[in-house]
């Protein structure tokens, strides 16, 4: 059985701190890649529970990613670890969102990010490429997840919502698994990954904690039928994005879109469009766009807020969603739903990776990022930071010497 005994001698600070470097230096898909390598090298969670930290969050609304690290620092340190993990984990790309929407709304345009945007793109595309060869090792091991894994991939190809994709999946898993026998060793194997384990901590301190983010959750609902003010109509706009909708952030981008450009006409879209290349830029959640609207509509306040909005509705349901799977991942049919939506997410990681790669190398100089970078990730083992920042630092010189 795979050893989790770190987690019982990690400390809050630690925790927070590697969740503050997680934020600083993780950029989209290449947050996972990051986020594993840290709790599975340090020995705080095991690789079959990350893996269906990485299964569950695909089932209820919020970006993706950010469910992740809630999950896992809910599963390392109970609610006060999530709350402060996911805190600091969003902290730095605020902070630099924040800092560029002044410079932005100040100075005006910003051609020199486009530079730096495709440099940084063509490395994720790199780091991609490893998460997706290691999801394929691990979960296409058989017909049946190689028939979910391809069907997936041409529904998100025909762009389905991937809420429907993951719903297929799960119900094609299902339908196999009736005429399909799987080997003992592999059933056996299966039951290993997901061995029931407890959630450190008393659990009435962890009931209480979601108690109140129930209250807070609730409060905002207040806010979107009572208060009609410039503030109380951006949170309620980035909240009710963060409730409902399922995906990354490519697949929340039209939802945003249609709210803040089209409906309240809050941005223009220019404007949007520079915000969305600010949120790819920035490490963290790509989501951290929201600091980007909120700051142009109310300033610091407003930044706050709409942050607040956009993420906390998914850090709430994690914590209940958490709960509940602890208590039913055991069951036969939840290990066959899992292993169905593991298969559907190699196939949509297929997907983003052909998307990204459309779009990002369209020079023979990203290509040479994009296979560097991945040469670096899965032989080299070098951390993430130091791959972006080479990069960024190479491109840096050259706009500065054309």
């Amino acid at each position: 059985m795979e050893k989790t005994e770190g987690k019982q001698r990690l400390s809050l600070f630690t925790l927070i701190a590697a969740f503050f470097k997680i934020g600083v230096t993780a950029y989209g898909m290449a947050i996972l890649q990051q986020l594993k390598a840290t709790v599975i090298n340090k020995k705080w969670l095991s690789r079959s529970e990350v893996d269906e930290g990485v299964a569950m969050v695909q089932l209820y609304p919020g970006p993706v990613m950010f469910n992740l690290g809630t999950y896992c620092s809910y599963k390392l340190k109970g609610f006060w670890g999530a709350f402060l993990a996911s805190f600091f984990f969003l902290l730095p790309s605020y902070l630099l969102m924040l800092f560029l929407s002044w410079v932005y709304f100040t100075y005006g345009a910003v051609a020199w990010v486009k530079p730096l945007f495709f440099a940084l793109e063509a490395m994720v595309v790199g780091v991609v490429l490893q998460v997706f060869l290691d999801f394929g090792k691990r979960y296409i091991n058989n017909s049946k997840a190689a028939v979910i894994a391809g069907v997936s991939f041409l529904f998100l190809l025909f762009h389905v919502n991937a809420l429907l994709i993951i719903v297929a999946a799960i119900v094609l898993e299902l339908i196999l698994n009736r005429f399909i026998v799987d080997k003992e060793n592999e059933q056996k194997a299966v039951e290993k990954t997901f061995s029931a384990q407890k959630l450190p901590g008393k659990f009435n301190y962890r009931m209480v904690g979601i108690v109140v983010s129930g209250l807070v959750f609730l409060t905002f609902i207040l806010i979107g039928i009572f208060d009609r003010s410039l503030r109380g109509q951006l949170i309620f706009s980035m909240f009710k994005i963060g409730s409902v909708a399922f995906g990354s952030g490519f697949t929340i981008m039209p939802l945003l879109q249609q709210e803040v450009v089209i409906s309240h006409h809050w941005l223009t879209m220019q404007q949007f469009a520079d915000g969305i290349a600010f949120g790819q830029i920035t490490p963290g959640p790509f989501l951290i766009t929201a600091t980007f609207i909120g700051y142009k509509m109310a300033g610091i306040t407003g930044s706050i807020v709409a942050t607040l909005g956009m993420f906390f509705p998914s850090f709430f349901y994690t914590l209940i969603v958490t709960e509940v799977y602890e208590k039913i991942k055991s069951n036969k049919w939840i290990r066959s739903a899992v292993k169905g939506v593991m298969g559907a997410f190699t196939g949509m990681l297929a997907w983003v990776l052909l998307s990204l790669g459309e779009t990002s190398l369209k020079s023979p100089s990203l290509f040479i990022w994009a296979v560097g970078s991945f040469i670096m990730v899965r032989y080299f083992k070098l951390n993430i930071l130091w791959i972006f920042l080479i990069g960024l630092g190479a491109e840096v010189v050259v706009m500065l010497v054309s």
